[in-house]
């Protein structure tokens, strides 16, 4: 029986004890397997080093206004380590977005951060992105950062899409149209290049706005396209709304 002194115990993180007598212990096992049956203990017991730079978070959830074309986020961190690091590499997900760090090394004990900007033109609804940023840290060379942006529409239309069958009758129908911002979009006007659709554009309360289309007969195939002029930040923006006799 081997004494307490001889005795090397330890937990993994599990919580699996392995003990190993490291004097007469070790003789038990055949002799081509003892360099390997304490290479495992050891590993076993080798202390897990947390990463060096602690992110006060990795994924962060923001919401634009109406018409903004960009969006800034920044993600802190401080290196908790004993050792300087370096940032390497900054990989955004798309093209949409231009990261860089604040300093490329830093110190123990000092803080930074990552400073993105994405671009919002074009998007709406919600848009995920990631950056992966690479670093010398030997614990943690990798860190995947997760931007998420809600982006309100200025204007929705319901619905985009008006359609009779041939033979139907001629029928008014109706588009509702909202302007999420009334204060800084505002429909403008309302464009049809084929006049066999009737087109009647009514407001209805603030920001919201009725669009009637009517065929003039539905007897052979026929289309358009509607164009809607809205003005959002001073700027004219063209909505489509699709009208069909098929």
């Amino acid at each position: 029986m081997a004494s307490p002194a001889s005795r090397f115990v330890c937990k993994s993180p599990p919580g699996l004890e392995f003990a190993l007598a490291l004097g007469w212990g070790c003789r038990k096992f055949p002799g081509d397997m003892r360099p390997l049956v304490c290479a495992l203990v050891l590993l076993a017991c080798r202390p897990v080093l947390a990463a060096s730079l602690q992110w006060q978070g990795t994924d962060l959830q923001l919401v634009a206004m109406p018409g903004q074309d960009s969006m800034k986020a920044v993600f802190a961190f401080r290196n908790a380590g004993d050792k300087a690091v370096r940032i390497l590499a900054l990989d955004p997900s798309c093209s949409c977005m231009s990261a860089e760090p604040d300093m490329a090394v830093h110190a123990p004990g000092e803080s930074g951060e990552i400073r993105i900007v994405l671009a919002l033109t074009g998007y709406v609804g919600r848009v995920h992105r990631t950056l992966m940023v690479t670093t010398d840290d030997a614990q943690e060379k990798f860190t995947e950062l997760t931007l998420t942006v809600d982006i309100p529409e200025w204007v929705t239309i319901t619905p985009r899409f008006l359609f009779w069958r041939v033979g139907d009758p001629p029928v008014e129908k109706t588009v509702d149209i909202v302007v999420t911002d009334p204060k800084t979009a505002t429909v403008d006007k309302l464009e049809c290049a084929n006049p066999r659709f009737q087109t009647q554009l009514s407001p209805r309360q603030t920001g919201r706005f009725r669009l009637a289309v009517k065929p003039a007969d539905t007897g052979q195939p026929d289309e358009a396209s509607l164009h809607l002029g809205v003005i959002m930040g001073g700027r004219l923006q063209t909505y489509l709304v699709y009208v069909a006799v098929k």
